[in-house]
């Protein structure tokens, strides 16, 4: 037989959950709805997580980047300096030595 009791374990100032055709979603699946929704605003919310985490990173090695790069270009240009400086004393002992010579020549054309 069928009973005719009301269903004593909703209240009455509780909704049922309806579908959108308007019948009665069992509890399990609305539960079940509930749950995949926290799962995925909370996947969210660790995925805006790692990417605030991963900029933070990213800047971090942009700024270490940057002061590598300035301080290797400036041993580089430290570098320039000290082979430009030696080149010009290299090239004003050969000029000293090539005017010699060319001394040495016009004088011995003349004798």
């Amino acid at each position: 037989m069928a009973s005719n009791r009301a269903n004593s374990s909703i209240s009455l100032n509780e909704q049922v959950p309806l579908s959108a055709s308007g019948k009665p979603v069992p509890a399990a699946l609305s539960m079940m709805v509930d749950s995949m929704t926290s799962m995925v605003e909370r996947a969210k919310m660790d995925l805006e997580n790692v990417d605030q985490r991963a900029r933070a990173d990213l800047e971090n090695i942009d700024q270490r980047a940057r002061k590598d790069v300035a301080l290797l270009d400036q041993r580089a240009r430290e570098d320039i300096q000290k082979i430009d400086k030696k080149a010009r004393k290299d090239l004003a002992i050969l000029d000293k030595k090539a005017r010699e010579d060319h001394e040495l020549l016009r004088k011995a054309r003349k004798v």
